[in-house]
């Protein structure tokens, strides 16, 4: 629910921005007018066809702005309500899964994969070395996207992938496999290099399907999302009603984009299709100790798990699929996201119980400017 707006007594928050590239300008976000305004000129500057962005405090939302269109031609309103592909910010619920299962004991962290698989996975040039839970977590499994290629494994249209997400991995990551190639696996060790993964990410949800016997779209609706009352989010096309979903403008035609829908195998890694109101119960979760809606998603423990740096990498520290990294004077957690025609990010400070989210239908149109601004408003509550 939105707070209504209201004085707290708060120190001014000052915020040195520059408007469109322009003249430098010094704007207290504090207000809600001049947040407004920061958002107006990056929605333009980054010619976004659609942007919806929301700031948190604790467990409410303390901000939302709306721009623009889900739907150009049909000019619909990108509303809270509005779902849309989020890309890569899929895996931190993939990640949340798996975790559950680390809780009850089910998964241990630095096991061999293959013990909670239906197929055995090693990398050829390493085969007597495990990869295990925390490899895929942390994006260093040496399981590589090289032979994971867009133009072969992409199907445009609004329909979901044929192949089960089980069928693919194994195929992908065994030597007999149909979709295997020597560019599956790179040259390092497992466990030594980082080297991103879709492909690793993805497999983690069959360790989850394989360990309850539950298809892993049921697994997250029961244990995530119908819990946390996450009513309009969904993996799937056919669970997604068209004239509720943004339309990606994949190739930045803001008017009548080519190939505006489309599906891949490895749908936990970026397929998740939610609304900016479902994904914020999600992170609230986060920033109050696991809990939201009187459900527990994961203990504070657990998150301490998840949030410890197990690697450096050029973003800053890399925990379990969350990444640390600082936008302003916050330190925050999170992911962003990005496939043709969606960008979106999810960060939040967890010290402060401040985060942001932002989803726009636009490829590559990112705003750390706006990230900034939300979490300095949140600040003040």
């Amino acid at each position: 629910m939105i707070l209504n707006w209201k004085w707290i007594p708060h120190l001014l928050l000052i915020l040195v921005v520059f408007i469109s590239c322009q003249k430098e300008e010094v704007v207290d976000v504090t207000q809600k007018t001049e947040l407004d305004r920061v958002v107006d000129s990056e929605f333009k500057r980054l010619l976004m066809p659609g942007l919806a962005c929301l700031a948190v405090k604790d467990d409410s939302v303390v901000y939302l702005g709306l721009r623009g269109y889900a739907n150009r031609d049909e000019k619909k309103a990108f509303t809270n309500q509005t779902r849309m592909l989020i890309a890569s910010i899929s895996k931190t619920v993939t990640m949340t899964a798996i975790m559950q299962l680390y809780e009850k004991g089910l998964v241990n962290l630095d096991t061999d994969i293959n013990q909670y698989l239906p197929f055995q996975v090693r990398n050829p040039d390493y085969s007597e070395y495990p990869i295990t839970v925390r490899m895929l977590l942390t994006h260093t499994s040496s399981i590589s996207d090289a032979g994971y290629m867009p133009s072969i494994y992409y199907l445009f249209g609004y329909v979901d992938y044929p192949e089960t997400l089980m069928s693919f991995e194994e195929n992908y990551l065994t030597l007999a496999g149909s979709n295997y190639t020597k560019k599956n696996f790179s040259n390092s060790k497992p466990g030594e290099v980082y080297d991103y993964s879709n492909v690793g990410a993805a497999l983690i949800a069959c360790l989850v399907e394989h360990v309850t016997n539950t298809g892993f779209n049921d697994y997250c609706k029961q244990n995530i999302f119908e819990p946390l009352g996450m009513d309009k989010t969904a993996w799937f096309f056919s669970e997604t009603p068209k004239n509720e979903i943004a339309i990606p403008y994949a190739d930045n035609n803001i008017t009548n984009p080519s190939k505006s829908f489309y599906s891949y195998p490895t749908y936990p890694d970026g397929h998740l299709i939610t609304t900016i109101e479902d994904l914020s119960k999600f992170m609230r979760a986060f920033i109050m100790d696991g809990q939201y809606n009187d459900f527990q998603l994961l203990q504070p423990q657990t998150i301490d798990t998840i949030m410890h740096e197990n690697i450096s990498i050029a973003a800053g520290k890399q925990g379990l699929i969350f990444y640390e990294h600082k936008i302003g004077h916050f330190v925050v957690w999170g992911h962003d996201g990005g496939d043709p025609g969606v960008s979106t990010e999810l960060y939040f400070d967890r010290e402060k119980r401040v985060g942001y989210i932002m989803f726009n239908n636009r490829t590559e149109a990112y705003s750390t400017l706006i990230g900034n601004s939300l979490l300095l408003h949140a600040n003040q509550y």
